[in-house]
């Protein structure tokens, strides 16, 4: 039996020049392996049987082109995450493409090509030459050495139709990732289609042109949707199939907001409705993310509320921000296990619900002590302490048979024992979080991103994980410069994907 290690770890590599280029990436290990360990995890990009993490810095200045964007990638291994295992990719300007595509943007990573490779998607506001502004979805492959330095277009919309937003999951049951987008319809290079729904499933395997297998709609009630906002998949009913969460506005007050259910199917997406508290409310928020914190088979969709100010929030507990946790069940959402409302004047969460803390804000989900309950990390980039305004924090909760729970659970800043540097005013830390097993002990590591650090250059923070949970005890902070790529405005840390 193999030991088990402490958590993840990572090591700072001396300083290196700035530049734009691609470093080069890691190679991987015995094909084979490499191959099998790569095929169970979404986010592997080189198949050494590591997950790796993806650190999105969209307003990075290439060559004259501002806001071009960059991606730092850092490579997992037995000793966690290192900046001497890295590759940086940038966005070229090319194609008759304008500037400002903030390459960078929403970043996933999934096997897309079924090649036993993770890839990473971001999302990038494009100009096409004769068409109009707009955003697009595009794709780095993975592979033996890293990821492809040129990404590949997946879909592009008009920007009057859509803004970027999209997720993946194995939405249709057949063991391959799906693209879904909510408010757009249309092909890289088409002109708008006719109006065919309210947003696209574009189904696996795709080809390393960019091309899917084939398209579906998909369509919500028109009644009760006024926007799309984002996605997110996980398996609610447990059948093995992805499900999707979609952030929508309402149409019950003109700032309310909403998730509705659509759970996955080989007969496509079924529209459940939108997630209601005990007393009838609507649950919605700022993000969404779903896991399974009560290990009872059914991934719980948890959303933050992260803004507190709107005219639908005065009646909802959610001072300061808050999680909306709906338990999952064989019908979708539990029948047995009601919705529940924490923010930090639930007991056993450190601090106390103030208006623009931001609780619920870049929210993670995953085991960050090994007992196989998920875990959630969400930041307070708005939270006050030591008379500084918006300095920012981190809670994780711990998940638990009874579901999320105060209990537990643990926060960090600037200013906590153990972690570099010191609080600010206005550097709101935690405005982006992962959970990352860089190690691949089944324990996750803590990744912070504060795109705001040092005005606008942005840092990320790394804290392990052990038997007892995050901790901050070894915990390292780095920026653009120490990867290599440009710093100054580039806000590092706006976006993480593992």
């Amino acid at each position: 039996m193999s030991k088990r290690r402490s958590g993840s770890r990572l090591t700072l590599a001396a300083a290196v020049a700035l530049t734009a280029s691609v470093t080069a990436p890691v190679a991987a290990h015995a094909a084979d392996a490499r191959v099998t360990a790569a095929a169970k995890l979404h986010d592997d990009f080189n198949g050494d049987g590591f997950p790796d993490l993806a650190i999105g810095a969209p307003d990075t200045k290439v060559g004259h082109q501002a806001k071009a964007g960059a991606v730092s990638v850092l490579y997992g291994s037995a000793t966690g995450l290192s900046t001497s295992r890295k590759q940086v990719l940038t966005w070229a300007n090319s194609g008759g493409e304008r500037p400002e595509s903030q390459y960078g943007t929403g970043l996933l990573s999934a096997d897309l090509d079924g090649d036993g490779y993770a890839d990473l998607l971001s999302s990038v506001q494009s100009y096409m030459q004769d068409v109009d502004s707009g955003y697009a979805v595009v794709v780095n492959w993975g592979g033996p050495k890293g990821l492809s330095a040129t990404p590949t277009t997946l879909m592009w919309a008009p920007q009057y139709e859509w803004r970027g937003q999209f997720t993946v999951g194995d939405v249709d049951g057949d063991q391959r990732p799906d693209l879904v987008t909510a408010g757009a319809d249309n092909w890289l290079g088409e002109q708008p289609d006719t109006y065919n729904g309210d947003g696209t499933v574009r189904h696996g395997p795709f080809t390393r042109t960019g091309q899917a297998a084939k398209k579906d709609y998909l369509t919500l009630d028109p009644d009760r949707v006024t926007s799309y906002k984002s996605l997110t998949t996980g398996d609610v009913n447990g059948d093995g199939v992805a499900d999707v969460a979609v952030r929508v506005g309402s149409t019950e007050e003109p700032d309310s907001r909403r998730v509705v259910l659509l759970t996955g199917g080989p007969n496509g997406l079924t529209d459940k409705g939108g997630l209601k508290d005990t007393q009838g409310r609507s649950i919605g928020g700022e993000d969404v993310v779903i896991g399974d914190v009560n290990k009872d088979g059914y991934g719980d969709i948890v959303v933050g509320h992260s803004l507190d100010s709107y005219d639908s929030d005065v009646e909802l507990p959610t001072r300061g921000g808050a999680l909306g946790v709906v338990y999952g069940g064989p019908d979708g959402v539990s029948r047995t296990r009601e919705p529940v409302w924490i923010n930090q004047d639930t007991p056993g969460v450190p601090g106390a619900g103030e208006y623009q803390d931001g609780m619920g804000s870049g929210l993670s989900i995953a085991d960050t002590n090994g007992d196989g309950y998920l875990d959630v990390a969400t930041g307070l980039p708005g939270e006050d302490f030591d008379g500084l305004t918006d300095a920012g924090s981190v809670l994780v909760l711990r998940g638990s048979a009874g579901g999320l729970t105060g209990t537990g659970a643990r926060s960090f800043s600037q200013n906590t024992g153990g972690v570099p540097g010191a609080a600010e005013k206005a550097d709101r830390f935690g405005t982006q979080t992962a959970l990352v097993d860089a190690d691949a002990d089944r324990t996750s590591g803590l990744v912070v991103g504060d795109p705001a650090e040092n005005a606008g250059n942005g840092s990320v923070w790394v804290f392990a994980a052990t038997s007892a949970g995050v901790t901050a005890s070894g915990s390292l902070t780095f920026g653009a410069a120490t990867m290599g790529a440009p710093a100054t405005g580039s806000r590092f840390g706006a976006s993480l994907a593992d």
